[in-house]
């Protein structure tokens, strides 16, 4: 890992004040709270220099610093690791963790329902066999040679790829065939980001799930969300539900204390 410079010091340590109270910090408490050696004004001339990146601003001419959205951003793509299983005692520790933390969480716990098999009626129908249910389609021998490729795969499986090909006849389809058991703690603290947003699309695929059919894990910011909020998407190992699939959505503003809320839910 790359040794921080004491800029790059400076900076993180704002943001984690500023995580913690929300408010903006000077050079002389921000002096005191690192126990350094540097100096009030060294570490004003790095205030400015950051300010002048974009990383920090002054929101009064007598107020310290806050990070900026940018900063922030930039923070949690560091800080955050999406590409590890997380270990979860129970789904309890993720609804207390969402309210203290004031974010929103959806877990995805995932019923195994594979595609077994693709057959062609005698009707020009196209039937889709998976574990749990059958499905009909309007016949295409393009669209047969396709699924034909995706046997074996699990239904969230090829529900991702019928989004990545654009098969909406597809996924319209799938959209009745249940293969997930979905809870929401928090969604207040989602609500907050649509509040002056115009592109409604992207809550109600949150509250209805389907963004678990195409989002990959990591970390997503005005992809999916207005601006100034952020949604992490995990792989998580419930103990209560250990040979079971589940994933975890979480969103909430930049400004919110993601680390904490990670400490609080991991065992």
């Amino acid at each position: 890992m790359r040794k921080l410079n004491k800029k790059d010091l400076l900076l993180s340590r704002v943001i984690i004040e500023y995580l913690k109270h929300k408010e903006p910090i000077g050079s002389e408490s921000l002096k005191s709270l690192m126990n350094t050696k540097i100096s009030s004004a060294t570490i004003r001339n790095y205030f400015k220099a950051l300010a002048d990146e974009g990383l920090l601003f002054q929101p009064h001419v007598s107020s310290g610093r806050i990070p900026t959205l940018g900063a922030l951003k930039s923070y949690w793509y560091k800080q955050l690791d999406t590409k590890s299983l997380v270990e979860v005692d129970s789904v309890k520790c993720i609804q207390e963790a969402c309210f203290a933390a004031e974010l929103f969480c959806a877990v995805s716990v995932e019923e195994s329902n594979r595609l077994c098999n693709v057959e062609k009626l005698q009707d020009d129908k196209l039937l889709l066999e998976f574990e749990r249910i059958g499905i009909t389609l309007p016949f295409s021998s393009a669209l047969e040679r396709f699924l034909h490729e995706l046997k074996g795969l699990e239904i969230i499986d090829v529900r991702k790829i019928a989004h990545q090909v654009r098969a909406q006849s597809l996924l319209d389809a799938l959209s009745c065939v249940q293969s997930r058991n979905l809870t929401h703690f928090g969604v207040g603290a989602m609500a907050q980001a649509y509040i002056h947003s115009t592109n409604e699309q992207s809550f109600y695929s949150i509250i209805d799930g389907s963004m678990f059919d195409f989002l990959e894990s990591g970390i997503y910011c005005e992809e999916v969300l207005p601006k100034g909020y952020m949604a992490i998407m995990q792989d998580i190992k419930l103990k209560t539900h250990p040979d079971k699939k589940t994933r975890m959505l979480c969103v909430g503003a930049l400004d919110r204390d993601f680390t904490y809320f990670y400490g609080c839910i991991q065992s």
